[in-house]
């Protein structure tokens, strides 16, 4: 019942109570209780039921991992209800899914907006919408799960993508961090002959074209199109650890996934090689959207395994899959010196045949925890242990970079701008 009907239900045993000093009042204070429990019951009976509500849920096919994503909730009532109903409704999200105002007060018919931030890549299921309305005198509170549960589809980063096309149609790609101008001259791929400027080199100078047109001319270049670009995704025990509200591995699939649009439409194949302590999943470099498509179903069952990710088997077995020189991006992570040293190994092999790119994802708490404060024996000792870690870490990315492999090294928030960013200009360099 509501709080009318609380109070009007005490009033009414008011003379229920006084008939312990006036017997007398017993038979009427029982009617007159009995007829406001009545009262009660039927404007509870008469509040709108699951018979007489609809629910309609609404939000994107596939939600993205780790952003959030808008639900709306769509509540009717019958025909025959013409006045407002003001109702508490709550949207039984999955549990799992930090939600953000999925419950509230709100006039029938109305919409519920809410979000979800999912943590994870899978699949999720939506419950019932729960609606209380009261009765017409407001004594009465009807409580009903209105609508079918479904199953949600988590995925990676699909938005980050919608961004990016939504930025790019704009001219606007400077707000996502990514640098887009292009030098002419660079590449080395024809695109076109226009009239000289004085920036341009005396090697772009185009003799015959100035001949026939009587005026300085030049060649311009773009960077080749239809190479392969190689995402090599590490899913072993490290890629499970936590960077902020998503695991290293779930950042790395949303960063490659922006990073294969990139390349997809600067003409590039895209190919994938997953794994752990073995080869897991493989996907010859192809062109075209559909590409995108079989990234999403490959890297869908990816999780994070117990196991330490072997460069040596994996590395080696990249190289007789991959024949043609590619760009080969790695993400992954490393905090043991051997393990450490294996990558180091296998990159700076990798690197006789392909351009090796290795990405890892900073871990904001490990970082902080190895600059912070010591107040007690146990923080020390974090501390210290946290900032041996650091100090591995570096020391891996260092002997990297001495042995000629490019490295990126970014947080979450700045990894795929980032990642874009290193990629055209390795583009723009011809250094495929």
């Amino acid at each position: 019942m509501t709080r009318w009907g609380a109070v009007f239900l005490l009033v009414a045993l008011v003379p229920l109570a006084a008939a312990a000093a006036y017997p007398a009042l017993l038979l009427p204070g029982v009617a007159v209780f009995a007829i406001a429990a009545l009262t009660v019951l039927i404007d509870w009976r008469r509040a709108p039921g699951r018979d007489r509500l609809s629910v309609a849920r609404e939000h994107e096919e596939i939600l993205s991992v780790g952003r959030p994503n808008p639900v709306t909730v769509h509540i009717g009532v019958h025909p025959r209800l013409r006045r407002a109903l003001p109702a508490e409704v709550r949207d039984e999200h999955p549990p799992r899914l930090a939600a953000e105002g999925a419950a509230g007060r709100l006039g029938l018919p109305g919409t519920l907006h809410y979000t979800v931030t999912p943590a994870g890549r899978g699949e999720e299921r939506f419950g019932a919408t729960v609606i209380r309305c009261p009765g017409p005198w407001r004594l009465g509170l009807r409580q009903s799960s209105v609508g079918e549960g479904e199953t949600v589809r988590v995925d990676a980063d699909l938005a980050a993508i919608r961004v990016y096309e939504a930025l790019a149609r704009r001219g606007q790609l400077a707000e996502l961090g990514v640098r887009t101008q292009r030098r002419p001259g660079e590449g080395t791929e024809f695109e076109r002959i226009r009239e000289a400027v004085p920036d341009d080199p005396q090697r772009r100078i185009n003799w015959k074209a100035t001949a026939r047109t009587g005026r300085l001319m030049a060649t311009e270049l773009i960077p080749e199109r239809a190479q392969p670009v190689i995402v090599c995704l590490d899913h072993g025990r490290l890629m499970g650890v936590g960077a902020g509200a998503l695991t290293k591995l779930d950042h790395a699939i949303n960063a490659a996934l922006l990073l294969i649009h990139v390349a997809l439409a600067t003409g590039d194949r895209v190919g994938l090689f997953a794994f752990a302590d073995q080869v897991t999943v493989t996907l010859p470099p192809r062109p075209g959207r559909l590409q995108m498509r079989r990234f999403l179903d490959a890297v869908r069952p990816l999780r994070a395994g117990e196991v330490e990710a072997d460069y040596d088997e994996a590395l080696a077995q990249l190289s007789r899959w991959q024949r043609r020189r590619a760009l080969v991006v790695i993400f992954t992570d490393v905090l043991d010196p051997d393990q450490g040293q294996a990558l180091v190994r296998q990159c700076a092999r990798l690197r006789r045949q392909h351009l090796p790119l290795v990405i890892t994802v900073r871990d904001p708490a490990l970082e902080d925890t190895a600059r912070s404060r010591p107040v007690d024996a146990p923080s020390t000792y974090a501390r210290a242990v946290a900032s041996g870690l650091v100090a591995d870490r570096e020391q891996t990315l260092e002997l990297l970079r001495r042995s000629g492999v490019e490295t990126l090294d970014a947080d979450a928030r700045t990894l795929s701008p980032r990642l874009v960013n290193r990629y055209l200009e390795l583009k723009r360099s011809s250094r495929l």
